[in-house]
C-alpha cells in the first residue's frame, strides 16, 4: 500500500482563497492607518507653526505671513516650515492680521493622502485658524479630521 504525500490542488486553492480574503480585509485597513498617521504628522506641524506664530507675535506684536521673513520692524521669524514630509504642502500663513492667521496644508496631487477621509469627511485639506477676537480662538478645520 503506497501513501501519497503532499497537498491536493483543492486544498491548495482553499488556502489561497483564505489568504486572499484576509488580504482583502487587511490591506485597506492598513492603508487607512498609514494615511491617518501621515495626517497626524501634518496636524502636528500645523500646530507647531501656530506656536511659532505666537512666538513671533510675542516679540513683534503682529503675526508673520511667511515662515522665514519677520514682520516689518522685527527680527523674529517662524524659523521655517515645520513640515518636512512629502505628502502635504503647507502654505505660509494667510489672512494675517494683528489678531488672526490661517495655516493650510493640502495633500499633494497623485499621492495617497488625496483620498484621506475621516467618517466620510474629506481630510485632504486641513486648516489651522487662530483668532484672538473669538472665544476659544483656535479652529481646526475640518474638525472631524483632527485627532481622528
Amino acid at each position: 500500500m503506497s501513501k501519497n504525500r503532499g497537498f491536493t490542488l483543492i486544498e491548495l486553492m482553499v488556502v489561497v482563497a483564505i489568504i486572499a480574503i484576509l488580504a482583502a480585509i487587511a490591506i485597506p485597513s492598513y492603508l487607512d492607518q498609514v494615511r491617518r498617521s501621515r495626517r497626524t504628522s501634518v496636524e502636528s506641524a500645523l500646530q507647531s507653526a501656530g506656536m511659532a506664530e505666537e512666538k513671533v507675535r510675542a516679540d513683534c506684536s503682529s503675526y508673520a505671513n511667511s515662515f522665514t521673513t519677520a514682520p516689518t520692524g522685527c527680527t523674529t521669524t517662524m524659523g521655517g516650515n515645520p513640515y518636512t514630509g512629502t505628502y502635504y504642502t503647507v502654505a505660509a500663513p494667510t489672512s494675517v492680521s494683528a489678531s488672526s492667521y490661517k495655516i493650510i496644508a493640502t495633500a499633494v496631487a497623485g499621492k495617497t493622502q488625496t483620498s484621506d477621509k475621516a467618517q466620510g469627511q474629506d481630510c485632504s485639506t486641513l486648516r489651522y485658524d487662530f483668532n484672538l477676537t473669538v472665544p476659544g480662538g483656535i479652529g481646526k478645520i475640518p474638525a472631524i479630521c483632527w485627532g481622528n
